[in-house]
């Protein structure tokens, strides 16, 4: 059976978190915290990275947190949760060539995007980029009431296309959330990745977009050569 419908993470697959956070912080910074302390830059971004753990984190500690790390005066971690709320969009960035890749692929598939986080954060990113053009069903857990690596999130979709889950590929970035949870429902999986991978947990990597549509045409005449 060859594919129909690619389902798209959003954070770290098709958008550059760590570089978005740090073109945000360097703006936050600039406008929020120099005004008020002498606290370096890269400092600043290093320990927003570290205590953020890769987005596990919600970002009231991690602030909280750089206040007292750093004994800033003159700024509260509530203020500086809204503004990260209301300007990290504004900063954020795709990877290289997403949106080139997403006007093929809707031509030819079904596309999706599935996705952890709040609301109004991820809408925000969604339409900065305007990603509505592409996705048809977009899910955001906070939305839903459900979260990656929950197989009723992954099923939504499939079911609402009227598709059989091994009808689909889902493309992520977190080894459990996405690969793990995808496969369990009897989804191909494919791991986004910025770096060379050692023991990957997903049979496919790409590490450049430029790798997938020739790995898609790959799957499906091997599903072909099959039937």
């Amino acid at each position: 059976m060859t594919l129909s419908a690619v389902l798209f993470d959003l954070d770290g697959t098709l958008l550059d978190r760590t570089t978005s956070l740090q073109l945000f912080l360097k703006s936050q910074h600039a406008r929020l915290i120099a005004p008020v302390s002498t606290c370096p830059l890269a400092a600043y971004q290093t320990l927003f990275l570290t205590f953020d753990q890769n987005g596990l984190v919600w970002k009231d500690v991690v602030y909280q947190k750089l206040i007292t790390h750093f004994q800033l005066e003159g700024v509260t971690a509530t203020e500086l949760l809204q503004d990260y709320l209301s300007s990290f969009a504004s900063s954020s960035v795709l990877f290289p060539q997403t949106l080139e890749l997403l006007q093929r692929l809707s031509h030819k598939y079904r596309l999706g995007l599935i996705t952890n986080g709040r609301s109004d954060l991820q809408r925000s990113v969604i339409a900065h980029h305007q990603l509505e053009t592409f996705f048809d069903p977009i899910l955001i857990s906070e939305e839903v009431g459900l979260a990656k690596p929950d197989p009723a999130l992954f099923l939504r979709p499939v079911k609402d296309w009227g598709l059989t889950p091994e009808q689909v590929l889902f493309i992520g970035d977190h080894p459990l959330h996405d690969i793990k949870g995808a496969e369990a429902v009897g989804m191909t999986a494919v791991l986004k990745s910025n770096r060379p991978v050692v023991n990957s947990p997903s049979s496919y990597t790409v590490n450049d977009w430029s790798e997938l549509e020739p790995l898609l045409i790959q799957l499906n005449l091997e599903r072909r050569s099959r039937l």
